[in-house]
Parts: structure tokens; sequence; C-alpha cells
């Protein structure tokens, strides 16, 4: 039974190794998420300073230029937002084929560890069945 301890314990690294991949996957995501919310509000503050600028040029000529500066601005912040969030998801990606891999690990590992407890149970089986065969020789000998 000594591939069984071997086996289990392969198995239970994996496990642990999923486990760590999970983790790190759960904090990628927050991060993902936290850009993503970044994102939104600073849309929501390029988009105000589009409307500002449309009234500026309606009813404030004046304050045209103040505008037009803080709306070129905005779009900067809005496109470094962007850009952070889009190398986010790639390493948000990137973690999740390292999970998927981790799975595909303990899957194989499950799988091998049933095998072989199968091939051990048949020969123990062939064990017990070489061992009932030889008692009944025996006893049909003494007869």
């Amino acid at each position: 039974m000594a591939f069984k301890f071997r086996l289990e314990t392969s198995l239970r690294l994996a496990n642990q190794e999923m486990d760590i991949a999970q983790g790190q996957l759960a904090q990628e995501l927050r991060v993902l998420r936290t850009f993503s919310e970044q994102r939104d509000y600073q849309l929501s503050i390029f988009l105000h300073s589009l409307e500002g600028q449309k009234k500026a040029c309606l009813m404030e000529p004046q304050n045209l230029s103040l505008w037009l500066k803080f709306s070129l601005e905005q779009k900067e912040k809005l496109s470094n937002c962007e850009k952070r969030l889009q190398e986010q998801e790639k390493i948000v990606a990137k973690y999740r084929e390292n999970l998927v891999e981790c799975r595909i690990k303990v899957e194989k590992f499950k799988r091998l560890k049933e095998k072989q407890l199968k091939l051990y149970e048949i020969e123990e089986l062939k064990k017990e069945q070489g061992i009932i065969d030889e008692v009944a020789q025996s006893r049909t000998g003494w007869r």
C-alpha cells in the first residue's frame, strides 16, 4: 500500500496548490473589481466634464477653456484606468488558467488513486482466492 501514501501525498499537495491558486484568483478578482469601479467612477466624471463643456459653449464661453482642460485631464485619467483594467484582466486570465491546470492535476491524481486502489483490491482478491484454493486442495487431499 506504499502507492496509497504516495498518491495521497501527491493528491494533498495538488489540493493545497489548487487552494492557493483559488486564493490568488480571488485576490486578483477583487483587484479587478476595484479597477472596474474606479473606471466607472472616472467615466462618470469624464461625462460630467463633457456636460460642463457643453454648457460652457452655450452659456459661459469664458469658462470653456477651463472645461476643455478639465475634460482632457479626465479623458487621460479614464484612459489610464482602462489600461490598468485591461492589464488586470490579463492577469486574472492567467490565474484562471493556473487554477484550471491545478484542477486537472487534482482530478488526475484522484483517478490514478482510484485506479491503483482497484488494482490493489484485485491483487488482494487473487491472493485470497489462492489461499482459499490452497485450503480446499489440502482438505480434499486429507480425505
